[in-house]
C-alpha cells in the first residue's frame, strides 16, 4: 500500500471521527441545526411589538372642494387622509420537533389604527365626496348645485388580524449564515370602514342646519399557502453570546372574499346607497422583516434566548376595492410599515 493511500484513509477517519462529534448529522451527513441542542425537542414562545404606518395609495383623498369667488371657482382642493403611527402586537408558539429537526409555530398579528380629518366651515366653499353614494344625493338644476355641504368631518378605521402556520428547519449553511426555509398558511381579516359627516347643506345655494352622514366598508378575510426563508448572518460571537444580522422574506397566495357596502343619509331626507356583490378573488401578500438581533444560549446550553429589532413591511396588493363615484371599484395596494421587536425563548 503506498504512503499516499495511507495518508488518504488517514484524512478520512479524522474527518468522520470529527463529524461523528457534531450533534446533528442526516444519513451520514452533516447538516447542523442552530438549536442550541439539536437532538432535543422543545416548546417555543415568542412576542412582537409593532410601531407600524399605514398608506393605502391614492385612496387617502376621500373629497374635492371648490372654493368659489364670485360665480367662477377660484381655486380646487383634494383633502386626504394620512393615518398615524400606532401599535399593534405579534405573539406566537411553537415546538421543536424531533423528525430531522423540523419545527412548527403559529402566531396572531394584530394591529389597529385610524385617521381623522375635518374641512371647516367656509361659506364660500362647495364639497363634493369621492365616494359614490354621497355623491348620489348631489345633483345638478342648470347652474345651482343642490345638496352641497360646506363642512365635513371624516374617520377612517382599519382592523388587521392574521394568522400564520409555519413548518421549517433552521440549519447552518457555513460558520457564520443559517437559513430557514419554511412552507404554512396565512389566514385572518382586515377590515375597513368610513364614517364621514357633511354639514351646512347648502339647498339653492343657501346655507341649512340640515346634515348628512356617510358609510363605507371594505371587509376583506382570506387563507392560502405561505412559504419564504429567514436569514441570520452572524456577524460576532462573544462565547454564549451573539450578534447578528437578519433579512426575513415571505409570500402567500390566499383566495379572498371582499364584502362592501356605501350608504349615505341625509336629514333633508334623502338616502343613496351602493350596493355591490362580494367578490371572491386572489390576494397576494409579501412580507419582509430585516435588522439587528442578539442571541444568547443559557441553561448548559439547553435554551436560546433571541431578540430582534428591525423594519418590517408588508404589502397586500388590489386590497381596497370600494366603489368610487365613477362606477368602478379601487384597486389599491394597503402597504403596512415600521417598526417591529422581537423576542423570542426556546427552552
Amino acid at each position: 500500500m503506498s504512503s499516499v493511500s495511507i495518508t488518504k484513509k488517514l484524512l478520512l477517519i479524522v474527518v468522520v471521527a470529527q463529524l461523528s462529534g457534531e450533534p446533528c448529522y442526516i444519513d451520514g451527513l452533516p447538516n447542523i441545526s442552530t438549536r442550541p441542542q439539536c437532538s432535543s425537542s422543545g416548546w417555543v414562545v415568542s412576542a412582537d411589538f409593532l410601531g407600524w404606518y399605514a398608506s393605502q395609495e391614492v385612496a387617502s383623498i376621500y373629497a374635492d372642494v371648490v372654493t368659489h369667488f364670485g360665480v367662477i371657482p377660484a381655486s380646487w382642493g383634494a383633502p386626504s387622509f394620512n393615518f398615524n403611527w400606532d401599535y399593534g402586537f405579534r405573539i406566537g408558539a411553537g415546538y421543536d420537533l424531533e423528525y430531522d429537526q423540523w419545527d412548527t409555530s403559529l402566531s396572531w398579528s394584530w394591529f389597529r389604527t385610524d385617521a381623522k380629518h375635518t374641512i371647516p366651515m367656509n361659506p364660500n366653499a362647495s364639497i363634493g365626496p369621492e365616494f359614490f353614494a354621497a355623491l348620489l344625493s348631489f345633483s345638478l338644476e342648470g347652474d345651482t348645485v343642490l345638496d352641497v355641504a360646506q363642512s365635513m368631518s371624516a374617520r377612517w378605521s382599519l382592523l388587521f388580524n392574521m394568522f400564520d402556520w409555519e413548518l421549517g428547519r433552521s440549519f447552518w449553511v457555513s460558520k457564520g449564515l443559517s437559513l430557514r426555509p419554511f412552507l404554512g398558511l396565512k389566514g385572518g381579516w382586515i377590515h375597513q370602514s368610513i364614517d364621514a359627516k357633511y354639514y351646512n347643506l347648502a339647498i339653492d345655494n343657501i346655507s341649512t342646519p340640515n346634515l348628512g352622514s356617510e358609510h363605507l366598508k371594505n371587509n376583506f378575510w382570506g387563507v392560502g399557502p405561505l412559504g419564504g426563508v429567514n436569514t441570520k448572518w452572524r456577524a460576532r460571537d462573544f462565547g454564549s453570546h451573539f450578534f447578528d444580522l437578519f433579512g426575513d422574506f415571505s409570500v402567500a397566495e390566499m383566495w379572498g372574499s371582499w364584502s362592501c357596502s356605501d350608504v349615505y343619509k341625509s336629514t333633508i331626507p334623502s338616502t343613496s346607497s351602493v350596493n355591490t356583490k362580494n367578490s371572491s378573488l386572489g390576494a397576494l401578500t409579501l412580507r419582509g422583516f430585516m435588522g439587528i438581533g442578539w442571541d444568547v444560549d443559557f441553561r448548559e446550553n439547553k435554551s436560546h434566548f433571541a431578540a430582534k429589532l428591525g423594519y418590517e413591511m408588508q404589502i397586500w396588493f388590489d386590497q381596497l376595492r370600494i366603489a368610487t363615484f365613477q362606477l368602478q371599484r379601487l384597486h389599491n395596494d394597503l402597504t403596512l410599515q415600521g417598526v417591529t421587536f422581537n423576542c423570542r425563548l426556546d427552552y
